[in-house]
């Protein structure tokens, strides 16, 4: 089972399951957990792990992933499918602390080896390799607190939410972030002389600006810390929020309309990351009460997700389909992908951001 046909594979079961649990949280389906967990445990998490693995050889200049890694994906995929039968079923404890088991397995496979990686390369190391070893970090973190859930009921809402946004904006968010800032470029065709520096000046207050809200999130619950905790999670949104407006400006700077074409990869892309800033303003209004956390999942998923990852997989898919030099095929593939591409990542945005606001 070579790397680059299960990417295919595992984009359009992401993009399946997006749209499955997109569906799900919009009809309010009565387990939202299950609708969650079809989204990122299921159809997110193995695509990122996948992806981190296909594009690590290309920043440390080195061979592809060896058989081991290439299984890390389906590790993940497996753990997520139980987490999924768990919540469709009866919750089982035993079953969702297994699911975090594979999950924290692969996330600790792929770091190591990101690891080995970086240490046996030559010259300097690429920043992005930082944002990806903080995300596994952070899927790491959140899988610790869903195993911890049944052992500490008292706590559970609070490793719930823990869980949840070191996921969302840890894992997911800062993988996001640091991929664009080179993979945008390339769709538009043209360089971007600043993405370096940003990834080496801002992985530091994407990392803590995740950490400080998922901190403050969890510490939110007790009456006591309402308020210290409340702030914390304003902060760190503030933070976080700072490192997306930086890069959407550089962006607009840089490539200007390019970004706002009726076709394209870009245009979805700078849809989902304009996405995710609205949500993060949006959770603010959570965060002091004004509107309950179910919508912003649905619109994290809607708004942020299927535009990210369709519009990832339209440039990305007729490299994974025939690795090596491109020709016709790829371009006339990418063309088709592309068609569009820029309307329908506007349109998903602002859907996602509808629902949250009016649900």
């Amino acid at each position: 089972m070579a790397l680059p046909p299960l990417l295919p594979l595992l984009a359009g079961a992401a993009l399946l399951a997006l749209a499955t649990a997109g569906a799900l949280l919009i009809a309010g389906h009565p387990v939202p957990q299950l609708a969650a967990h079809v989204a990122f445990a299921l159809g997110v998490m193995p695509l990122i792990l996948a992806a981190i693995a296909y594009f690590v050889p290309v920043l440390t200049r080195s061979g592809i992933a060896g058989l081991s890694i290439r299984w890390v994906p389906v590790i993940a995929a497996s753990g997520g499918a139980l987490a999924v039968l768990s919540f469709a079923g009866d919750f089982s404890a035993p079953q969702l602390s297994l699911a975090a088991a594979l999950g924290g397995l692969a996330a600790l496979s792929l770091g190591t080896w990101i690891l080995a990686r970086m240490r046996s390369m030559l010259g300097p190391r690429h920043r992005g390799l930082d944002w990806y070893l903080a995300a596994l970090a952070f899927l790491l973190l959140a899988l610790i607190a869903a195993g911890l859930m049944p052992l500490f009921p008292a706590q559970r809402d609070a490793l719930r939410l823990f869980h949840l946004h070191a996921n969302l904006l840890g894992f997911v968010g800062l993988t996001a972030l640091g991929t664009l800032q080179v993979l945008l470029p390339t769709c538009v065709g043209k360089a971007d002389p600043g993405a370096a520096l940003r990834l080496r000046h801002d992985f530091k207050w994407g990392a803590i600006g995740a950490l400080l809200i998922a901190s403050g999130a969890s510490l939110a619950l007790p009456k006591p810390v309402v308020t210290a905790g409340l702030a914390l999670a304003l902060l760190g949104t503030l933070i976080y929020g700072a490192v997306i407006v930086r890069m959407l400006r550089a962006w607009h700077s840089r490539f200007g309309v390019a970004l706002f074409q009726s076709h394209g990869a870009a245009p979805s892309l700078t849809a989902a990351t304009t996405g995710l800033l609205g949500l993060l303003g949006l959770g603010i209004a959570h965060g002091v009460g004004w509107m309950p956390a179910r919508p912003a999942v649905t619109g994290f998923v809607i708004a942020f997700l299927l535009p990210l990852v369709s519009g990832a997989a339209s440039h990305l898919l007729p490299v994974w389909l025939r690795p090596g030099a491109q020709g016709t095929w790829h371009h006339e593939l990418r063309k088709r992908l592309y068609r569009w591409g820029g309307l329908r990542g506007l349109l998903l945005m602002l859907l996602g951001l509808i629902l949250t606001v009016a649900a």
